[in-house]
């Protein structure tokens, strides 16, 4: 009879950690429900014959994924039809624009051109660049190891000591993530080293910090997620039937006696973020260790080697002996990655000086790594072939195909014509009198459009071709400093002109002032610019296509060095009407007053000549450094991409703003006509202080949460919710008591979870008002 009271005592309920409400009237596919009759499995813990838990062996991990895999298998055949639908669709995630009316050829030719600009090109260079990047760096640490293991047989002083690479990685802290990935890869293949990389805060002890090395270090080095969360000892088995602790070296070392090779290299990405006494303990553990498994240890320093050693024991750094080795500043890293991916001759797509001014303020006032930078740079390219569907006039070698398959649509031409550029180009046209008939052509011939169309890549090169060639000899001579992106920048904007121009004047005003030598110099530095090309720009030689530019050049170089030449032998320096020496200081007296007044100098016939050889300088290379702004270039929205808003969303996004938007103001997300404003006051203003039972309950509890003090009695809070929400005279318009109650709650759990309220510790029927950052 007691057995009979037990059975109906228990409830399907009573083995469930939270009450799941099910609201009346709620589908059943929405909420599923478990049959009465079933009750939940037992979990039982699983051990082994001696009663201890043991790690899985291979043949059981082996035989684990065998059963996974045929369980994806089997659901594989089961959705089948899903599947191949999903593969037919080539286009991925590109859709057709227009409101649909773009073709399938269109959207198709769109994703191949990104695939193409992005993935078989852009992507490669970037990677290249980042791998030379470091190259210097990584060969000395690699050098260094190497040497490291020549010398394990020797004794110093008495005791091996660790080798221990002290890295000086500057401030930017993540610039360190590319370098010591760098550095892992490299050293695992070079010195046949497992890699292990630390961060202070997956190592907050000793115990926790040695799990780490051990685990990484018999997975090969690869970078598993940190588990720090627990002190609980887990037991691994070796090979040879022993048990060991996860953080006992001894088992690392019997695993490393199979192997053939016990070197192990223990990286300390932000060596001075980790505390002195666990580095102490640390290093005083490999030591000991040393004569069975070969430790080397690599340090993250972004101070100074002083500083670092300074925070350690002397014992402890008795115990160590290394080499200090620089690397390369993650502003040429982002130097040497714009000029070839964003600068760059192979770029297919421009981005905009507005863009990149924001790209580039973000990379040094947030102190962004280099990966934030290329993630920006293939978003711009996505956001530019997803959304832009006159982008299918960037696909190379594609014209014919595009003329056979009638791709070019009625609406890409006639968005075509909506450009700022086309409109701008067909005024200036028509005020100029003379293209009349040009532009009419481009307003009502559709063919005459699309040939002018596919005429303009020629433009886009050619206007390319001379941005690169104008700004590689403007920099690699020296005439202007300051950064390449910069530079670039300010020459997207502004164009290039030396006389008109604030920026680029400067560079008349350094001509002038030069010495003879170093005119000379100039005129070298420019003929060699325009032989060799920049490999970085991917700009080629043109020394067969200005042979005018590069011959007047060569007669700057002859003339200078024929009078240095007649100089040298007169004992007189060589100087310029331009040069502050040429300008004397006379003394006149006058009726017993003295008068002062600055007068030129005297120039020989060598001076004047030398003077009329940089006025021709300066006219040849003016002359030829002109460029107009890129956004005078027509139909320059086909290639350039500077649109700034959906930058901002997604890197710089504003959360704060957002949520109090979306909790304020649900309809403007939602959509919906129940959460409109219903009074056109508050339509016209947007204004988010009209509340309605219709809300969703987070958004109700918000705005009587914004009306409340520091202090919010819940009791109160309930009834002000009820009021608005529920049915108190049973005309069925609104909810039961019960649930909302259970949307009461939610949508309180909510506000708890976004940051706005907290528990209060001086009453209890109270929550506090919290500002939510």
């Amino acid at each position: 009879m007691a057995q009979a009271d037990d059975e109906v005592a228990f409830q399907e309920d009573d083995h469930k950690g939270a009450y799941i409400f099910t609201a009346p009237g709620a589908e059943d596919d929405e909420v599923p429900a478990a049959p009465s009759s079933s009750r939940p499995a037992k979990r039982r813990r699983v051990s082994s014959a001696a009663g201890t838990t043991a790690s899985p062996s291979k043949r059981q991990r082996e035989q684990l994924q065998k059963k996974k895999g045929n369980v994806a298998s089997n659901s594989a055949a089961q959705n089948g039809t899903t599947i191949v639908e999903e593969n037919d669709n080539a286009t991925g995630s590109f859709v057709p624009l227009f409101n649909g009316a773009e073709s399938k050829e269109a959207v198709q030719l769109r994703k191949d051109t990104f695939e193409a600009a992005w993935d078989g090109c852009l992507d490669e260079r970037i990677q290249r660049v980042l791998r030379e990047a470091n190259q210097n760096t990584l060969d000395e640490v690699g050098s260094f190891i190497e040497r490291a293991g020549e010398l394990e047989n020797s004794s110093m002083g008495g005791r091996r000591k660790i080798p221990a690479a002290f890295i000086i990685t500057g401030p930017n802290i993540a610039s360190q993530d590319l370098l010591f990935e760098q550095l892992a890869e490299s050293l695992s293949e070079t010195a046949r080293a497992r890699v292990v990389r630390l961060r202070a805060a997956g190592a907050p002890n000793l115990k926790a910090a040695l799990k780490k090395i051990i685990r990484d270090a018999a997975a090969g080095g690869v970078k598993q997620e940190e588990e720090t969360e627990g002190d609980g000892a887990e037991v691994s088995v070796g090979e040879d039937g022993r048990k060991y602790l996860d953080y006992d070296l001894e088992g690392l070392h019997a695993f490393l006696k199979t192997k053939d090779s016990r070197r192990v290299i223990v990286a300390f990405e932000d060596s001075e973020a980790f505390d002195n006494g666990l580095l102490t303990d640390l290093i005083a553990l490999f030591h000991s260790w040393q004569n069975r498994i070969h430790f080397s240890l690599l340090f993250g320093i972004a101070t100074s080697v002083e500083l670092f050693q300074a925070r350690l024991l002397k014992a402890t750094a008795q115990q160590l002996y290394g080499a200090q080795f620089d690397v390369v500043q993650a502003d040429s890293v982002l130097e040497s990655v714009f000029k070839s991916a964003v600068a760059g001759a192979q770029a297919t797509v421009r981005l905009g000086p507005s863009l990149l001014r924001s790209l580039l303020e973000r990379q040094r006032d947030q102190v962004a790594g280099i990966h934030v930078f290329i993630s920006s740079l293939k978003y711009a390219y996505m956001c530019h072939f997803y959304a832009n569907p006159i982008s299918i006039c960037l696909a190379e070698n594609k014209e014919k195909y595009i003329v056979e398959k009638n791709i070019l649509q009625p609406q890409h031409l006639q968005a075509l014509r909506t450009l700022s550029s086309f409109r701008s180009h067909v005024e200036i046209s028509v005020e100029e009198g003379r293209q009349f008939a040009h532009a009419q052509l481009l307003i009502q011939e559709d063919s005459y459009l699309r040939k002018t169309t596919y005429s303009q890549r020629k433009e886009r090169r050619r206007y390319v071709l001379k941005l690169l060639r104008c700004l590689h000899l403007l920099t690699s001579s020296g005439l202007l400093k300051g950064s390449f992106p910069d530079i670039y920048v300010n020459a997207l904007e502004n164009g290039i002109a030396l006389s008109n121009n604030h920026y680029f004047s400067q560079v008349i005003d350094t001509i002038k002032r030069l010495s003879a030598e170093k005119v000379l110099s100039l005129a070298r530095s420019l003929t060699r610019a325009i032989k060799t090309g920049s490999a970085e720009l991917d700009l080629p030689s043109w020394e067969s296509q200005d042979e005018g530019l590069l011959s007047q050049f060569t007669y700057t170089i002859e003339q200078v060095s024929t009078l240095l030449s007649q100089a040298a032998k007169s004992g007189k320096p060589l100087k310029s009407k331009y040069t502050a020496q040429s300008k004397v200081l006379r003394t006149t007296v006058v009726a017993q007053k003295v008068q002062l007044s600055r007068d030129s100098a005297t120039l020989t016939e060598q001076d004047m000549k030398f003077t009329t050889v940089v006025d021709s300088l300066i006219d040849t290379l003016g002359a030829f450094v002109w460029l107009q702004p890129i956004k005078d270039i027509f139909l320059n929205e086909v290639w350039v991409y500077n649109s700034r808003k959906p930058y901002r969303e997604v890197f710089i996004p504003r959360p704060g703003m957002v949520i109090d938007r979306a909790l304020g103001r649900p309809h403007d997300y939602l959509g919906c006509e129940c959460c409109a404003p219903t009074t056109r006051a508050h339509q016209k203003t947007g204004d988010s202080s009209e509340v309605m039972g219709s809300m969703p309950a987070t958004a109700i509890l918000y705005h009587l949460y914004m009306e409340a003090g520091s202090l919010v009695n819940v009791a109160d809070l309930w009834a002000a919710y009820f009021a608005l929400v529920g049915d108190e005279e049973g005309e069925g318009e609104g909810m039961d008591e019960r649930t909302a109650l259970v949307h009461f709650y939610r949508g309180l759990a909510e506000l708890k979870v976004l940051g706005f309220v907290k528990g209060s510790k001086k009453k209890a029927d109270h929550v506090a008002k919290l500002k939510w950052i």
